[in-house]
């Protein structure tokens, strides 16, 4: 071979050597965004396991809640008929104080005319 051609396939050889050395930085700054989203996936994966793990503690916490729903309702259903109970027994009371009070006016009016009675007799 002649020495043009040999300098051509040199210089070609050279370029090619050139374009693979910008491949490799390319690649090298590939790599490094790789690395770094290799990282952020693994706070994205401990992130999740909180997550999940935060999940697993409300569904313990929760899984109560239909029987603390049943034993309000009881409790309401409870308080409502002591409720009325308690409704009856006022009214009953208050017509008994009623009563009371009544026979208490007719006793003082009595004691009224008594003593008026007693004063006509002393009187006289």
């Amino acid at each position: 071979m002649s020495d043009p051609i040999l300098g051509q396939i040199l210089n070609q050889l050279q370029q090619m050597d050139k374009r693979f050395d910008s491949i490799d930085g390319h690649l090298g700054k590939i790599d490094h965004r790789l690395d770094a989203m290799e990282e952020r996936l693994g706070a994205v994966e401990s992130r999740l396991d909180t997550v999940d793990d935060r999940l697993n503690a409300i569904e313990e916490q929760t899984k109560n809640i239909p029987l603390l729903q049943q034993a309000v309702l009881e409790t309401l259903t409870v308080t409502k008929r002591l409720d009325a109970s308690h409704s009856a027994s006022e009214r009953k009371v208050t017509t008994e104080l009623n009563t009371h009070q009544h026979s208490i006016d007719i006793l003082n009016r009595r004691q009224l005319r008594m003593e008026a009675d007693i004063e006509t007799l002393k009187s006289r």
